[in-house]
């Protein structure tokens, strides 16, 4: 209301601009923080160079919002006022789909591959570890990493994630290792491909399971044509 009444005494656009840092109306009382999982208010709060009583206009929203994504767990935040008196803080958060190990130092890699916290190593019962011929594959592969993701929301094909325990990456393979010591090789490709072949060993699995040749069964391989798969089985009983 206050805005419409000076435009009606006649500011002009560029006038009203320069008199909104100096109207005590817009002083910040209020941050609403939204989207937060892993982060605490607390730890956003400290984030943010922005003091009670202060005016809304005099805040650099991009500078905040910068000041924000530096933190390693914010993939995106939006910063934006609320007027008369709020300002309004929504977040992202990094979503990790596995480890690595980087110069002895064990790592968060998201959904693109990319390393971006130090995780600690009761992080190794949660997600599985990747390693690889070379460093440029972890964004090669970054398909593959969203399979993971998808994987890990979806929670209705075998292995289900939580069974995942390592994972190789190389120019012409990616092999997966499971908790229970089952090898699975993978073919690289996009991210259609790489869940279609994910239905199909989950079609693979649910076969052992009802034959009871879980226990036997070493290796899976959905590299070859036309939807096949093969099953290499240890010795023995």
């Amino acid at each position: 209301m206050l805005i419409l009444a000076l435009i009606s005494v006649g500011l002009s656009g560029v006038g009203l601009w320069r008199l909104l840092p100096h109207l005590s109306v817009f002083r910040l009382e209020t941050v609403r923080i939204e989207g937060l999982k892993r982060l605490s208010e607390a730890e956003v709060r400290a984030l943010l160079p922005a003091a009670p009583g202060e005016n809304l206009f005099v805040l650099d929203l991009e500078a905040l919002r910068r000041t924000l994504e530096a933190h390693p767990w914010v993939a995106r935040a939006q910063v934006s006022r609320d007027l008369p008196h709020t300002l309004v803080v929504r977040i992202r958060e990094e979503r990790p789909v596995a480890l690595t190990k980087i110069k002895e130092k064990l790592y968060y890699l998201n959904e693109k591959g990319e390393a971006f916290a130090e995780a600690p190593n009761e992080a190794l019962f949660h997600y599985p570890v990747v390693s690889y011929a070379s460093s440029e594959l972890l964004q090669k592969e970054a398909s593959f990493f969203r399979l993971l993701s998808w994987l890990d929301r979806t929670d209705r094909y075998l292995p289900c994630y939580e069974s995942l325990s390592q994972i190789y990456l190389a120019p012409d393979r990616i092999l997966v290792y499971t908790r229970e010591g089952l090898k699975i090789r993978f073919e690289p490709g996009d991210f259609s491909s790489l869940k279609e072949a994910y239905r199909r060993l989950d079609r693979v699995m649910s076969y052992l399971y009802d034959e009871r040749l879980l226990h036997r069964a070493r290796l899976v391989r959905l590299d070859y044509p036309e939807g096949r798969a093969l099953v290499a089985y240890r010795e023995g009983k």
